[in-house]
């Protein structure tokens, strides 16, 4: 069982955080994901039911492994400043991989 990759976010209430991943098999050597889907959520602790925002997620070049997850400032902007968690999962027919978790620090907006 893999470990999944850690990358720690630091966002702004109310931006739009756009995450652009490489899955690779080293580094460097893409995957071609083709066929795969993606889901990313971000939480107030990993055990938390309450799901705090859902990005959107794409896979927007599959043969040299690039998916996009989005957080809208419409998800983001309902998020109190703290600490949260998130991580982005893979389906590949069926089998389920937790691929890339981090912690999130969600900075409090001046303009709204």
């Amino acid at each position: 069982m893999a470990v999944p990759a850690t990358q720690n976010l630091t966002i702004t209430r109310g931006d739009t955080e756009t995450i652009i991943l490489s899955i690779t098999t080293d580094g460097t050597t893409p995957i071609n994901i083709t066929g795969r889907t993606y889901s990313s959520q971000m939480r107030t602790s990993p055990d938390s039911n309450v799901i705090s925002a859902t990005a959107v997620c794409t896979v927007s070049d599959g043969p040299n492994g690039e998916v996009t997850a989005v957080f809208s400032s419409a998800q983001t902007s309902d998020l109190s400043p703290g600490y949260y968690y998130w991580d982005l999962q893979e389906n590949a027919s069926g089998t389920i991989t937790t691929v890339i978790s981090g912690q999130v620090t969600v900075l409090a907006d001046v303009t709204r």
